[in-house]
């Protein structure tokens, strides 16, 4: 795994710069920049304020956001390969954001990693009488016996060092007697 990451982080610049001169070859140098601070801009500004009503308004519905999660997560990462300059990673980001190739994505991602996970759904309720309801409901009466012994003095007979907080002359900790 280290093997493959490192051969990424290697190949995935060189194979971005490689992009950036074809491109930059085919519409000119300052038009390429050009399309790198709109995909730029374009990452920056996108919200994903209508999927996180969607995941909002699941759970209010009370059904698990499954795939609310996953368009969520989809659009944000495809809205920061977007940021990132380079032609492949806006491409990626492009591919994230549309919702048929997120669908897809969604399709790869269950074939691929169902048999991974185990799905179990839970639901708790406190009902129309609420927590404190239940709270009083186990109360039991009991008494616990103890004695309390107020140490001052070690085993070997020596008294405990007194503690002081804060410096109240202004002297040193070290110049202090216990």
């Amino acid at each position: 795994m280290f093997v493959f990451i490192l051969a990424l982080l290697i190949i995935w610049p060189i194979a971005e710069l490689f992009v950036m001169v074809q491109v930059a070859d085919w519409i000119g140098f300052f038009w390429m920049l050009l399309l790198l601070f709109l995909s730029a801009v374009a990452g920056l500004t996108h919200r994903g304020r209508a999927h996180w009503r969607r995941f909002r308004g699941a759970i209010d519905e009370r059904r698990p956001p499954a795939r609310e999660a996953f368009n969520g997560v989809m659009i944000t990462a495809g809205a920061l390969l977007l940021i990132i300059p380079g032609f492949i990673t806006s491409a990626l980001g492009l591919i994230l954001l549309f919702p048929p190739t997120r669908w897809l994505l969604r399709l790869v991602a269950i074939t691929l990693f169902a048999s991974k996970f185990k799905v179990a759904a839970t639901s708790a309720s406190w009902g129309n009488r609420g927590y404190g309801y239940y709270r009083s409901s186990r109360r039991t009466a009991y008494d616990i016996d103890g004695e309390a012994v107020d140490v001052t003095d070690r085993p070997d007979g020596e008294p405990l060092p007194q503690l002081r907080s804060g410096s109240e002359s202004g002297e040193d900790q070290d110049d202090r007697n216990p």
